[in-house]
């Protein structure tokens, strides 16, 4: 991502102050020392929610390959900011809030939110 300019997601918006969506993509996660492989359950211009097993440990950087359907990938760094949990008391995903955007990736989001027909699933 280098070569790409960045957009900081403070830019964007509050993840608390916008609503998520449902909107499956799939999303391929590395860290430092980890490659992840997941899809999404729930989008926002502020983060997403990745089912994955096992999902990095929260406060880990990310970096995110984001698909959503014929798209090319959007590439984005996030943290790992909370687990969810199984019946069983396993961690089956996470939630990643965005520290960095490429432009293309805020400008696709932006449009993917604004577009949809769905209703939010939460709005805080």
């Amino acid at each position: 991502m280098s070569q790409t300019q960045l957009v900081e997601a403070e830019e964007l918006q509050d993840r608390r102050a916008v609503p998520r969506f449902q909107m499956e993509a799939q999303i391929t996660a590395t860290s430092q020392d980890n490659f992840y492989c997941g899809f999404s359950e729930d989008l926002s211009e502020g983060g997403v929610f990745i089912a994955m097993r096992p999902p990095p440990p929260v406060g880990e950087p990310v970096h995110l390959s984001v698909r959503v359907g014929a798209e090319p990938p959007v590439s984005a760094i996030g943290v790992v900011r909370w687990h969810r949990h199984d019946a069983s008391g396993n961690p089956c995903g996470c939630g990643v809030q965005f520290a960095m955007l490429e432009q293309r990736a805020a400008d696709l989001l932006h449009g993917l939110l604004a577009r949809s027909a769905q209703t939010p699933l939460l709005v805080e």
